[in-house]
């Protein structure tokens, strides 16, 4: 089903009684995002293509669905995206982490491509992958929650890209699955709730 948006309706709960502010603890209520159809998707599912060839050109409009094949792992795909998009912000949510793609991230940073950085991560990285939390935690602004999404933004003043996939920051040979959508309104819906989570996270 190809995915476009004509509007957001946000399922929010509505007992008073159950409204806590600056609660941490509290559990977020559920979003939902309704999508229209418009423009044709483009599908990736070659897996003896590498990664440029596979992804090819994004385009403004058009959401690009693929599978990876074990063929590229989420920063990897974050780092292609960027020699298209340019210098961005990135805001990454993941349950495990590389110290490969943690390098990876930081040469972006320095190098200027990644403008900014935060990312979200699972509590358990901070007992399952010590020495990667370690290396995060002195790199990167991070926070700590309850998390099994895979998401990364990329946002400049010409790009709002929104990556949502089954791909962690780590390389593994499964075949993985995601879609890389242009559309800046599921970019916000993205953003309000990774934001949200990343506020109410801990270090």
């Amino acid at each position: 089903m190809l995915l476009s948006t004509s509007s957001i309706k946000a399922t929010l709960a509505q007992n008073p009684a159950k409204r806590r502010i600056n609660s941490r603890s509290r559990k977020q209520d559920p979003e939902s995002f309704q999508e229209s159809e418009s423009l044709p998707p483009a599908f990736v599912s070659d897996r003896e293509k590498a990664l440029n060839k596979a992804i090819g050109q994004i385009e403004p409009g058009v959401n690009t669905h693929y599978y990876s094949f074990g063929n590229y792992n989420l920063v990897r795909l974050v780092v292609y995206l960027l020699k298209q998009l340019g210098p961005c912000h990135v805001f990454l949510s993941s349950y495990s982490f590389s110290t490969k793609s943690i390098n990876q991230l930081n040469h972006l940073i320095e190098t200027g491509k990644i403008l900014s950085f935060r990312v979200l991560l699972d509590n358990r990285v901070r007992s399952i992958s010590p020495k990667p939390f370690q290396m995060i935690a002195a790199s990167f602004n991070y926070r700590c929650t309850s998390v099994h999404a895979k998401t990364a933004l990329l946002y400049n003043d010409n790009w709002q890209v929104t990556i949502v996939t089954s791909q962690n920051a780590t390389d593994n040979p499964k075949m993985e699955r995601g879609i890389i959508f242009t559309d800046p309104q599921i970019f916000e819906f993205d953003l309000k709730n990774l934001t949200n989570a990343y506020n109410r996270g801990t270090t």
